[in-house]
């Protein structure tokens, strides 16, 4: 019977600690930006996981219409990839920062949109200004 209990409170507590560690694996944030690249402006914040991320500059914001203007850049090149205005989602009830903040809120780039926590997200005002998205996308205009 001690053995019995011996087993089942080794096999728990191992239960017990991987689920743990797991946890701490999902929730810590070890992952460490990308050096940045010398076309990428020192302004820029890196955002992005394990697989991919982006830099993403604010240019300008305008604090009367609520639109950002991002600056993005991938991370393994550093070129441009996007260069546009941006707004809240009209669906969304969360009211965001009008300053630099907003990049802490970031959790994807889908290129003509940018979740934010929250389920908000901020969608491009079309057209952009320039980036690599933007002549992929019209380099089959006549």
């Amino acid at each position: 019977m001690k053995k019995y209990i011996i087993f089942w409170s080794i096999t728990i507590l191992s239960i017990i600690i991987a689920i743990g560690f797991y946890l701490w694996l999902m929730t810590s944030n070890n992952i460490k930006p990308p050096t940045i690249l010398p076309n990428i402006p020192k302004s820029a914040t890196w955002i992005g996981g394990a697989d991919e991320g982006f830099w993403f500059d604010i240019v300008e914001i305008n604090k009367e219409e609520k639109v950002y203007r991002f600056k993005i850049y991938n991370d393994y090149k550093g070129d441009l990839v996007l260069d546009a205005d941006f707004k809240k989602d009209s669906a969304c009830n969360k009211e965001y920062y009008l300053d630099k903040r907003i990049l802490e809120k970031i959790i994807f780039f889908n290129f003509d949109k940018i979740g934010l926590t929250d389920n908000c997200e901020l969608n491009m005002i079309q057209p952009g200004y320039n980036g690599t998205f933007l002549k992929a996308d019209n380099d089959n205009d006549p």
